[in-house]
Order: structure tokens, then C-alpha cells, then sequence
């Protein structure tokens, strides 16, 4: 008998759920499926409304179970959602524009089910601060930082601090908070109800605290983590510059602690990875596998759906064609704002309770927005320049990436500008993406003029080598990601868990939801795949089917107070 194989070394429970998604869905792959309807059993007409990464994984694992009438409803003239490899040139297909999801951690044990079953490579490092080497532009002065040593002086007393936290805790009114590092190795060394009295204490001390409110709290107190208090502005500005270890965290600075600190306890801001040969591969893959006799694909219909409503026992899709069909089931994957002002889920209690329904309404998105430039050559490598900048000016962060490794002459990929919030919000005034374009490389020539005189698109073609994106006037999510307020936490509850529905006939409304914003960590495509397991998990138990052991209906509780 063949045993499915252990989960990686990375595999670890998520501090949130108590419940690593690797074992299940490796079980899956030896048994075929994460379920199964008996001979005689009716299976369901199923909607799925979004062929994002949710959507698209969770019709692969109903056809699996064995459901053949799914349709899948996508707005967009393209899948993948916020997994979007934009392509420069048609000739060029291996260069590409990240414009939405971008960094993979190899905690993601969702994720990477699906990018090793697909054979899609993470091997590539994200060029993160820190990890390349990496120039930090503080009030007008230029900082080195070598690849893989410690931040420049300047820095180093806030960096100290935060690394002492991380590993040693903190102590509060006599209330002891054990280090993440220690939650993390207890997830990982599976002692989950230690992790979970530990993690009860980070969300009772600071679940009502936004990320700059804990840190002063935390550093500018008389015995701050590293035994040096930080001083007020200039080391929270400091900080707020270095970031965490994707870049700066200033624009963030007012949202909830604990949803930054559960992305440290869960790994995801270390060791992120690039998928060299595009996100949207994984998009791609799920599409055109076949199951049965058909893809994924062919059950993908273009086509926007506005309200969802219930009648006669059926639920109804408003469709771009002024058609109605109806389904047995259906799930929702589209954006929280989508959900409300789109599909009118909000409207009364038909599918959703009250309080699920506020978290709709009220879960914070925040803006982001993104510039890409196609380079006539590799000049960081040529030049011997740094391959990520930080400043504190309107261009926050800079990344040089390399998609062609063996062409030392082949042309360059610059991410010229990423930003979030009200950074994000200042470049919406400048919607010409050649003045925009313009205007950040002028910024940069004031504090980095060397790289600013290579930053010209390809051919000086701004139409073609310019690709940009602003997150929040985008009609179809009208938002980035997820990153809720102090005191949110409670609607990623909400929201997550709105699937175990299907386990209570007399509360299970045949709808459910699921997508990254949905989850625990919004932003994350982690966070989409694990929705995308409950909400099909959700539909064969609703329908009459037979879930595997192991499955998060059964296995994940709410067990915090939040």
C-alpha cells in the first residue's frame, strides 16, 4: 500500500486555525480526492462566482469529488485574479510584471501543494531588503546595506529591538508574552495548546492596538526588548523606514498589530520566494488540467454577475446577459466590496447572518499600487548598483529583478514603484502612466541620480515598457488586500469560518465564501487556497457527500476570543 508522503519541513499549522492544510491535501492525492459522493447520490449544480486562484482551486476539488455541472463566473476578460503576470511584449513572454501577488513563503503549505502538483518552481528569492544588496534613503542620506548583514547603523538600534522581541517576548503589567519565534517553533513542533495560550495572550494584550500604538507601548517604555528605549519621533520614522523585512511598514503603521504579528508567527515575512516563470502559471495550470474528461477551463464563463438572490429553494445569479440561472450551491469568491455593492449580500440575512454581514461591510482594503519598467539591459549588474531601494520619498520602493539569468545582455525588469495607502493614493492624481513614470524617476534622481539616469523604458517605448496598475479604482476588487484595523480581527473570524454552515442544516444557506480576503491573512494567496478547501469542503457535505478524515469542517474550531 502506497503512504501519502509526510509534509515538508516547512509544513506547519497556521497560528489562527491550529491546522496545517499539507496533510489533508496530500491525503487528497492519494485517495483521489478530498471527497466523494456514493453511487445514487445527487450531486448539485454549482456556481463559483471568480476564477481566481480560490475559485479555480476549488472547482478543481469539487470535479474531483466528482461534480460535473460547475460554472464559474469570471468579470474580467482574463483568470487568475490578483495573480496577474503581465507580459511587456509578446515576443518577450518571460518577462513579466507582478501585478498583484508577488512574494510566496514556503509556509504557504497550501500554495505550494499546488506549485509542486503543478510543477511550478519557487527556488528564485524574492529580492527583498536585506537579502540583495539594498540602499536605504533616509532625510537626504544614502545608507548601504550589503546582502545578508546587518542594516546600516543607523538603524541598527531599532533593529536590534524589534529582532529582540521576536526572540526573547515582552512583558506587560506582569503578563509574560512569549516570543513569536517560540509560538512559531511550537506550530511547527505541533504543541498546539501551548501555542494557542500563548497567542490568546498577544491577541488580550494588543487585539485593540494599531502596529505604531504597540510599539511605543512596547519600545518607548522604560525595559523595551534589547534594553534600549526607542526615541520618539526619530526611531518610530526609523523603523517605519527599515520595515519588517519586505520594506517599509510606515504607510501600514495604523493597522491592527496582531494581524502583522500573525503573518511574523506564521513565517510569511521570511524566505519569500519568485516564481520565475510567473504567478499567473499557477492560473494557467488549474485551468487546463483535466478531470474527467474535461478542464477546469471549460466551465469558465466570462461573464459579470451583479445580485444573488433566493427563489423558490434555488439560488440566482444575475448575469451581464440578463440571464438568471439558478444553482444548488454557490461560492463566492469575489472581493468583501464586490460582495456588497455588486452581489447585495449585505442587503438582508438570506445567506448571511448579521454580524458575517457587517464584517463585509466593514474589513478594511487597503490601496496599493504598482509601476513596472522594461529595461533596455541589466544595469545593477552591469554598474555594479544596488537591486532594492527604500526611500522616504514618493518612490518607496525599488526593485531590480533579473528573469533572464543566462543573458547577461537581455533586458532588465524594475519595479519602480510599490507602494500602499495614502502612498498608494497620492499616485491616483497622476493616472498617465508616462507622467507617472516621469515623476518617480525625478524623485529618485535626487537622492540616487545613477539609477535614475538608466531608468528609461526599453526603445524609449513608454506605451509597451511601462506596465501600471492602482488597486483601489480597479472596478472588479476596488481594493488591494485585506489588512483589517485594531479590533478587526473578530471579522476575519467571522468571514473564515462562515463555511462551517454546511455542517447545520438549519443554518446553511448553500452559499459560501471564500477568497484571501475571507481569511486570516488577507494579501496572501495562502490564505485564497485555504478558503477555496473549506468552501468546496462546505459544498460536498451541504450536497449529501463524504468528506476525507483530516478535513478543516471537522478538524478547525474557532478558538480564540478575538
Amino acid at each position: 500500500m502506497k503512504i501519502p508522503a509526510l509534509p515538508s519541513e516547512s509544513s506547519s499549522p497556521t497560528i489562527d486555525l491550529l491546522y496545517d492544510y499539507a496533510p489533508f491535501l496530500q491525503l487528497s492525492e492519494f485517495e483521489g480526492g478530498i471527497g466523494r459522493f456514493r453511487p445514487g447520490t445527487p450531486t448539485p449544480r454549482v456556481a463559483i462566482i471568480g476564477a481566481g486562484v480560490s475559485g479555480l482551486v476549488a472547482a478543481t476539488e469539487l470535479m474531483r469529488a466528482g461534480i460535473r455541472d460547475i460554472t464559474l463566473f469570471e468579470a474580467r476578460d482574463r483568470i487568475g485574479g490578483r495573480l496577474w503576470s503581465q507580459q511587456f511584449d509578446p515576443h518577450y513572454p518571460h518577462l513579466i510584471a507582478e501585478m498583484g501577488a508577488m512574494r510566496v513563503p514556503p509556509t504557504a503549505t497550501g500554495l505550494f501543494h499546488y506549485l509542486k502538483k503543478h510543477g511550478i518552481s519557487a527556488a528564485a528569492c524574492f529580492p527583498d531588503p536585506g537579502v540583495v544588496d539594498t540602499e536605504l534613503h533616509y532625510r537626504g542620506a544614502r545608507h548601504v546595506w550589503p546582502a545578508g548583514e546587518m542594516p546600516p547603523p543607523l538603524f541598527r538600534r531599532v533593529d536590534e529591538g524589534w529582532r529582540a522581541l521576536l526572540s526573547e517576548g515582552y512583558s506587560l503589567n506582569g503578563m509574560s508574552l512569549i516570543a513569536p519565534t517560540k509560538i512559531t517553533a511550537m506550530l511547527k513542533s505541533r504543541r498546539l495548546d501551548e501555542a494557542r495560550a500563548a497567542w490568546q495572550t498577544w491577541l488580550n494584550a494588543f487585539r485593540d492596538s494599531s502596529f505604531y500604538a504597540a510599539i511605543v507601548e512596547i519600545f518607548a517604555g522604560p525595559h523595551p526588548p534589547g534594553g534600549v528605549p526607542w526615541k520618539r519621533p526619530d526611531d518610530f520614522e526609523l523603523f517605519g523606514s527599515l520595515g519588517i523585512g519586505s520594506g517599509g511598514f510606515l504607510p501600514v503603521y495604523q493597522a491592527g498589530f496582531t494581524e502583522i504579528l500573525r503573518l511574523i508567527i506564521n513565517g510569511y515575512l521570511k524566505d519569500q520566494r519568485l516564481i520565475p516563470c510567473g504567478i499567473s502559471t499557477l492560473a494557467t495550470r488549474l485551468a487546463k488540467q483535466m478531470i474527467d474528461g474535461s478542464t477546469v477551463g471549460e466551465h469558465i464563463r466570462f461573464s459579470r454577475v451583479g445580485r444573488i438572490y433566493k427563489e423558490s429553494g434555488k439560488i440566482k445569479l444575475e448575469t451581464g446577459e440578463d440571464q438568471t440561472p439558478a444553482f444548488d450551491r454557490v461560492i463566492v469568491t469575489s472581493s468583501n466590496r464586490a460582495m456588497q455593492m455588486v452581489h447585495r449580500l449585505t442587503d438582508d440575512e438570506t445567506f448571511l447572518s448579521r454580524d458575517v454581514s457587517r464584517a463585509i461591510r466593514e474589513t478594511h482594503l487597503t490601496g496599493s499600487s504598482k509601476l513596472f519598467m522594461l529595461t533596455q539591459d541589466k544595469f545593477w549588474l552591469k554598474y555594479k548598483l544596488p537591486l532594492t531601494i527604500q526611500s522616504d520619498g514618493l518612490v518607496r520602493g525599488v526593485y531590480c529583478f533579473d528573469y533572464e539569468p543566462d543573458n547577461p545582455g537581455g533586458h532588465g525588469v524594475v519595479l519602480l514603484s510599490y507602494t500602499w495607502e495614502d502612498d498608494a493614493h497620492k499616485l491616483l492624481t497622476v493616472p498617465d502612466k508616462r507622467r507617472r513614470c516621469e515623476q518617480l524617476v525625478n524623485d529618485l534622481a535626487t537622492f540616487h541620480p545613477e539609477i535614475a539616469g538608466h531608468l528609461s523604458p526599453a526603445g524609449g517605448d513608454y506605451e509597451r515598457c511601462v506596465i501600471h496598475h492602482d488597486w483601489l479604482t480597479d472596478p472588479h476588487s476596488a481594493g488591494a488586500f485585506k489588512l483589517n484595523y485594531p479590533g478587526e480581527d473578530v471579522y476575519s473570524q467571522r468571514l473564515f469560518f462562515q463555511f462551517k454552515a454546511a455542517n447545520d442544516p438549519a443554518t446553511d444557506t448553500g452559499l459560501y465564501l471564500a477568497g484571501c480576503s475571507c481569511s486570516f491573512t488577507g494579501g496572501w494567496i495562502e490564505g485564497a487556497v485555504q478558503t477555496a478547501i473549506n468552501s468546496a469542503c462546505a459544498v460536498i457535505r451541504s450536497a449529501g457527500g463524504e468528506l476525507l478524515p483530516g478535513n478543516p469542517l471537522d478538524e478547525i474550531r474557532s478558538a480564540y476570543h478575538y
